[in-house]
């Protein structure tokens, strides 16, 4: 406790003297003063209210809009007194003493929350569990499978007559066979091995379709997703669900053959989350083999995201059952791999070899070394209750995954090396740390922050990071509302389900490309002249691809089946503002949507906070009004006092965007005018930035400080699901810097992110806000929050 005052001090008392000296400027201290004359009265001391005016006073408008809006209607009834320079100092005044978010965080200072795992994390957490006690293995550059060709239906080695790489597993071999001269057309098999990378994280659907024999493996070599071996009337379709986490490789195996039938034929497609049906990638296929990952797929509720972000700061019934169910099923899954995990059939004592696995398994769930106490309570003590050893060592599973140990990211505000080694691991892979930093927590090195810059900047190039990275584009872009793109068939006949799902992809490897490259440059993201694309793509948005466009007949690998990077009316586009994915799913079923891109640039890329309409208004429908334009229909029903103050803002930005359609075409005119795609936008620093068509729209929001400070802001919240002002009102201003000065490299700011969350953690709360964690429940109410509690297991099922 006293520790805890102490820090709060150290935190409270410079902000206060921070702000009592802005006080002391001659221009803060005469809007102080107007303030108090004129303001205080209705909006209260500090902004908090009154009995008049209840609302408490702050947001993120600009001085200059403050400014003004005080011009205009302040003090109410009469705002002729408080114009000019007078409001412009009161407005100065209320940014820096309590309206803006760095202001309020001076007057109340948020704190670093207790927090469990979220879903996603413990997700990860498990799989990282498991593939430490394996091999590892990473992607590599080459793509595609391994496929052994062999002579009559056998797999044996000894029958195997040709090798190859191929690049999907699509063929029609019709009554002939691969190779004429070592393959019989009557009989042959093969072998397609290797890794699948998915997409991102979620379920996917796989569907063989083929005449013959076949058995699919997918991140289990032993048990087929698949198995149409032996198979009985005249199916040809065969399907199988698996949960995959995104960062990672995956084992994947089909044996497949032709014996006595007429033709042979073997497909392989998968459908990933929020994508259509279709042969899987050769980009999403490695030759390289790789180690079964235990992925819980056990169904969770969601996790808060009413912050604008996913946290773990709250427990339910739901969530703790959920959490129960999938501590068994993890314990079923390793108790079922003990041969492999613990390298059983190396040989030694079997029952030796296991207790050492569980104890390395307890420790590195619980991210630290376990003392005598814990290892008797966490693994002796099951052991010796159990009937049998794999009945001893599923216990200790359950257990240690129903820990608060495990499922809660810091449970005693110790603040030593191995809670900054968990902070920078979660931040940057939303898992463990791995050996390296629990080595480096070992030997004491992790309260030096250069050293920890170290292992971030390692961890920044990790798959399962840069996974990460491209997961948090998707939520800076608010992908997840853009799930289906749905066009009138009036309008749009040829926008296929096809389409929007190549668009999809398209944008998805934009920021792969992005998060990929060397240092991952935030402004490629905005300014790039370049998409991908494949055949398809191009011939509905008329663009012309470096290879010829291939037939479909074509063997798979073949340009139609793959995206290439094309520069793309780089006269007229840029980056991601004009990607035509985001241009259609920001549009309506046939008109473009000047409102939703405009409040998708002032919301999701310059980070203003834009307030939901006051009533619900339908929009004026095309055919009401035949003679307006878009640009002209959307100003007509903006216009009432109550709309214009945000619309200002939306309006102008989405009409920079005016020069695509409803489905992201270039077009000059609408309704035989030209389009007029002008706009503006009031920084806050009170420049006004005049700008036309997306490409000097993009050009100014990559190099815009709100952008960049929005991004920033962002990504923290993503990696460390923790308010960025707990660090400090200047927190943002502070990693901003680092990021300019990297030259706004994405991996740099996630290693500095990482750096910063790892060297503060969660404290205690005193007693009189301690009952208002995880949203009001005491602490001795949280599932398994006390060492009398941990003694037994979770309910065995």
């Amino acid at each position: 406790m006293r520790r805890f005052l102490l820090s709060l001090c150290c935190t409270v008392l410079p902000l206060c003297c921070t702000a009592s000296a802005q006080d002391s400027s001659p221009a803060l201290a005469r809007g102080k003063a107007i303030y108090e004359q004129q303001c205080q009265s209705c909006h209260g001391v500090n902004g908090t209210g009154s009995k008049e005016v209840p609302s408490p006073l702050f947001g993120d408008r600009a001085v200059a809009e403050l400014a003004d809006l005080i011009d205009r209607t302040m003090p109410e009834g009469a705002p002729q007194e408080c114009v000019g320079e007078d409001a412009r100092a009161v407005a100065e005044w209320m940014q820096q003493a309590f309206y803006s978010p760095e202001a309020q965080a001076r007057l109340n200072p948020p704190r670093v929350e207790l927090a469990r795992l979220t879903v996603s994390q413990y997700r990860n957490a498990v799989a990282d569990l498991s593939t430490s006690f394996r091999w590892q293995q990473t992607p590599g550059a080459e793509r595609g499978l391994n496929a052994s060709y062999f002579a009559g239906r056998s797999h044996r080695r000894d029958r195997q007559v040709l090798q190859r790489l191929d690049s999907q597993i699509h063929f029609q071999f019709g009554s002939s066979s691969p190779d004429g001269e070592k393959l019989s057309e009557d009989a042959f098999a093969v072998t397609w091995d290797g890794s699948l990378i998915p997409r991102e994280t979620g379920w996917y659907d796989f569907t063989l379709r083929t005449e013959n024999g076949a058995r699919l493996y997918v991140n289990d070599r032993n048990t087929p997703l698949i198995d149409a071996w032996v198979r009985s009337g005249n199916d040809t379709e065969f399907h199988g669900r698996r949960y995959l986490l995104s960062g990672r490789l995956y084992p994947i195996k089909l044996d497949w053959f032709k014996f006595g039938e007429k033709t042979a034929a073997v497909q392989l497609c998968w459908k990933v989350p929020g994508g259509v049906l279709e042969t899987i990638p050769r980009r999403h296929l490695c030759p390289r083999p790789s180690p079964d990952v235990l992925v819980v797929e056990t169904p969770f509720p969601p996790d808060d995201r009413s912050a604008g972000y996913e946290r773990g700061t709250s427990v339910s019934r739901e969530w703790d059952e959920a959490a129960t169910a999938a501590a068994v099923e993890a314990a079923d899954k390793i108790v079922a791999s003990i041969n492999d995990l613990a390298r059983l059939r190396d040989g030694g004592d079997r029952a030796q070899k296991i207790r050492e696995f569980a104890v390395n398994f307890v420790e590195r769930a619980f991210r630290r070394p376990l003392d005598d106490t814990l290892r008797q309570k966490y693994v002796d003590t099951q052991f010796a209750a159990a009937k049998s050893d794999d009945e001893g060592l599923r216990r200790i599973v359950i257990l240690a995954l129903k820990s608060p140990r495990f499922l809660y990211r810091e449970t005693t505000g110790a603040d030593d090396d191995y809670d900054r080694a968990a902070r920078l691991s979660f931040a940057l892979l939303n898992s463990l740390p791995d050996p390296q930093l629990l080595e480096a927590a070992k030997s004491g090195k992790l309260n030096n922050p250069d050293e920890l810059r170290k292992h971030a900047r390692r961890l920044a190039a990790d798959p399962r990071s840069r996974a990460r990275l491209v997961e948090f584009l998707r939520a800076w872009l608010n992908l997840d509302r853009l799930q289906e793109l749905d066009k009138s068939d009036h309008a749009h006949p040829d926008f296929t389900p096809e389409i929007a799902a190549d668009l999809r992809t398209s944008l998805e490897l934009s920021l792969e490309h992005a998060a990929n490259s060397a240092g991952g440059d935030f402004r490629a993201l905005l300014n790039s002249d370049s998409i991908f694309m494949n055949d398809r793509l191009a011939k509905f948005y008329n663009a012309a691809l470096p290879v010829p466009a291939a037939s479909a007949t074509d063997t798979p690998g073949s340009p139609a089946a793959e995206f290439q990077l094309v520069q793309f009316e780089p006269e007229h586009r840029a980056g991601i503002v004009s990607h035509p994915f985001l241009l259609s799913g920001l549009a309506y079923l046939e008109t473009s949507s000047p409102i939703h891109r405009g409040v998708f640039v002032s919301r999701g890329l310059l980070g203003r906070g834009v307030k939901p309409p006051p009533i619900a208004v339908a929009p004026t429908a095309p055919e009401l009004s035949p003679d307006l334009n878009t640009r002209e229909r959307v100003t007509l029903q903006t216009s009432p006092d109550m709309c214009v103050n945000c619309h200002n803002l939306i309006n102008s930005l989405g009409f920079a965007l005016e020069n695509f359609d409803a489905v992201g075409r270039y077009r000059n005119e609408e309704k035989g005018r030209p389009v007029d795609a002008s706009g503006q936008y009031l920084q806050r620093s009170g420049r006004l930035v005049r700008f036309t068509g997306a490409r000097e729209l993009a050009e100014f929001l990559a190099e815009s400080e709100e952008t960049q400070r929005s991004f920033v802001r962002q990504l923290f919240h993503h990696m460390v699901q923790q308010p960025v002002l707990a660090w400090g009102p200047n927190a943002v201003d502070e990693l901003n810097e680092t990021f300019t000065s990297s030259r706004l490299q994405m991996q740099e700011l996630q290693a500095e992110i990482a750096v910063r969350a790892a060297l503060r953690g969660w404290s205690p709360a005193p007693p009189a806000t301690a009952a208002r964690t995880f949203n009001s429940t005491p602490a001795s109410r949280l599932p398994f929050s006390s060492e009398t509690q941990l003694q037994q297991p979770a309910k065995l099922r």
